[in-house]
This record gives structure tokens, sequence and C-alpha cells, in this order.
């Protein structure tokens, strides 16, 4: 019988041990790399969502007749998606140039600024201003 070599003898078992973990970490690095992947693509797909729906809730809004005086629940009847939050602010020009808007309504001088807020149930939410005038 021949003694064997010492080039033949295979790995120890603290070789095998560290291959392991190593093999371990890099599949737990390209795990989580795949799961943060797709939370980013969750939030990406609810960012585009809540923007194509704040902007058809504004053109709704636009698309009503112009109300003196209106508060947020004269627009707030345009149909907002049910399955979000909206928040309507409506704020009235002063009759001053530069343009300043503010909350009390005296005298409609025919151009408001309404600010629209949708919420999601994740939070993620939108904000868009637009002006209506008579």
């Amino acid at each position: 019988m021949n003694a064997a070599r010492r080039d033949d003898r295979g790995f120890t078992l603290i070789e095998l041990i560290i291959a392991i973990t190593l093999m371990g970490l890099a599949v737990g690095a390209v795990f989580g790399g795949l799961g943060l992947f797709f939370k980013i693509q969750d939030t990406q797909q609810s960012n585009a969502r809540i923007d194509a729906e704040i902007r058809n809730y504004a053109e709704r809004i636009l698309a009503q007749p112009y109300a003196d005086c209106a508060t947020a629940t004269s627009y707030q009847a345009a149909s907002a998606p049910t399955d979000l939050a909206a928040s309507v602010a409506v704020q009235y020009w002063d009759g001053n140039l530069p343009a300043a808007f503010g909350t009390t309504c005296s005298a409609d001088k025919g151009l408001q600024q309404i600010t629209i807020v949708l919420t999601d149930d994740n939070g993620t939410n939108a904000t868009l201003v637009i002006g209506k005038s008579r």
C-alpha cells in the first residue's frame, strides 16, 4: 500500500465550512438585492399610478364650471378615486399683482388656486396645484 500523498488528501472540514459560509453569504446578498428590487419596483408603480390619478382628477376639476367663492367640497365631487384619500384646498386671488392668494373669499376676482393632494394606503402622496379661472 502506498501512503497517500499530501496533495491527494482532499479538503479539510474547516475549508468546507468556510466555502459553504461564503456561498451562503453570496446567496443571501443575491436574495437581498432581489427583495430590494421588488420593493423599489412596487414603490415606482405606486408613484406612477398616483401621478396619473392626480392628473386625471385635476382634469375633472378643470372640466367643472367655475364656481364663485367655491369651497373644497365644491371640487371634491369631481369623482375622486375611491381607493385614494383626496384633499382639496381652494385659495382666491386678491386682485393684486404680483398675484397673491388667500383663504378668504370676500369678492371672487375670477381666479382660484386649487391644491390637490392624493394619498394611497401606503402613505405615498402626490400634490398638484392648478389654477381655475372664470
